[in-house]
């Protein structure tokens, strides 16, 4: 009996000792708990209060431009697509969130992607602004002269957001330069949004992802960026889209379209103007469904280009017809002269089908067309 009540105690000590220990181990833990999270709220805090330092030397970008009278018209590049709409209008909304007042305006009529990108997100396109003459002006998607509306040479410049390589514009004023070498002016806005601490909310977000799928092609254009990739996984979470390539697949198809539009309007729809060693020169690209339509627009368009080229200031003008998914480029010169600085130029064609030089393999306009073009010039300065 006695041995019993031994045990008895030994198991009373030993589960009392289990207790102790189990009741300072738990103080033990709530207390190196408590010290790791004042910890993380510290490291917190203190990269929260960097944060926001670095915004605010980001903000001077803004707070020390040289206006005139009236708000900052924020406005891309003629034959306006949806990059250059929509970072127009997200960087007139940083700029009003930044206490400035700063209203995006475009160039022209807006094509049937942008209308139907705007038209889902429930907001009106931003309206014409036809001369920029006196205007304070920030430049998005385009540093050009000759990409730019009328009065862009009389007007108070303030700054260019591109993501192309430095145009003719040029101020003596201290100004925003803001150029990246990634897929999409839009991009850059996402990162401004960032950069600047400024809410961005979910019908924006939605614009932006729209404009980013749009200007990289979702990201199979040969200038598309992680900084791009990144854009549209982090919008696509905010304007709560599960389907990216569902959303891209809408848009295109309505960039495709040109229901409604006039042989002109197609021309123009997305046309770019240039200057190399004295000579002007404008290039449109439209896009066909599969080969079949590529080859019916350049023989729809043809017709059209010289009276097309004469509401132009250039002594060049081509259009580019180029099939979906395949890069075979269909390129329609306005006249004879255009004809013959592009076969000078570009004598590696695959065919001439009456219409159209046809470059196997794509001859894009930015990339190769461009560049060949400026190159010639430069050596055929009296062309």
């Amino acid at each position: 009996m006695e041995k019993n009540n031994y045990i008895i105690i030994a198991l009373a000590l030993m589960l009392l000792s289990g207790l102790l220990a189990y009741d300072v181990g738990k103080k033990t833990a709530e207390n190196n708990f408590k010290a790791e999270k004042e910890v993380l709220t510290t490291i917190n805090e203190e990269l929260e209060a960097e944060r926001e330092y670095l915004q605010n030397l980001n903000r001077v970008d803004v707070e020390h431009l040289t206006l005139v009278d009236g708000p900052i018209y924020v406005i891309g590049h003629k034959s306006p697509d949806s990059d250059t709409v929509i970072s127009a209008m997200a960087c007139a909304d940083i700029f009003n969130k930044l206490g400035l007042e700063a209203k995006a305006v475009i160039s022209e009529k807006i094509n049937n992607e942008t209308a139907f990108i705007l038209e889902q997100a429930g907001v009106e396109a931003p309206e014409i602004l036809y001369d920029a003459s006196g205007l304070n002006i920030l430049m998005v998607d385009h540093s050009e002269y000759v990409q730019a509306i009328e009065g862009m040479v009389d007007a108070n410049i303030v700054g260019v957001i591109d993501h192309h390589g430095v145009g003719t514009v040029n101020t003596g004023a201290q100004l925003l330069y803001d150029a990246k070498p990634i897929g999409s002016t839009s991009t850059i806005m996402w990162l401004n949004y960032l950069n600047y601490g400024v809410e961005l909310d979910e019908k924006m977000a939605y614009l932006l992802l729209c404009a980013v799928l749009s200007d990289t092609n979702n990201l199979t254009v040969s200038t598309a960026t992680s900084a791009d990739a990144e854009a549209i996984k982090t919008l696509a979470a905010m304007a709560q889209v599960s389907d990216v390539d569902a959303l891209y697949t809408k848009i295109h198809e309505k960039y495709l379209s040109y229901d409604g539009f006039t042989n002109e309007e197609i021309i123009f729809s997305d046309y770019k103007e240039y200057e190399s060693s004295g000579v002007k020169y404008g290039i449109g690209l439209v896009n066909g469904i599969n080969e079949e339509a590529a080859a019916a627009l350049a023989k729809q368009l043809a017709p059209s280009m010289a009276e097309a080229k004469s509401k132009t200031d250039t002594s060049l003008m081509y259009i580019t017809i180029r099939a979906e998914n395949v890069k075979n480029d269909y390129v329609v010169p306005a006249d004879k002269k255009s004809e013959d600085v592009l076969v000078a130029a570009f004598p590696n064609y695959d065919e001439y089908d009456g219409v159209a030089y046809i470059y196997k393999g794509g001859l894009g306009r930015k990339s190769k067309l461009v560049p060949g073009l400026n190159d010639y010039l430069a050596s055929h300065p009296h062309e």
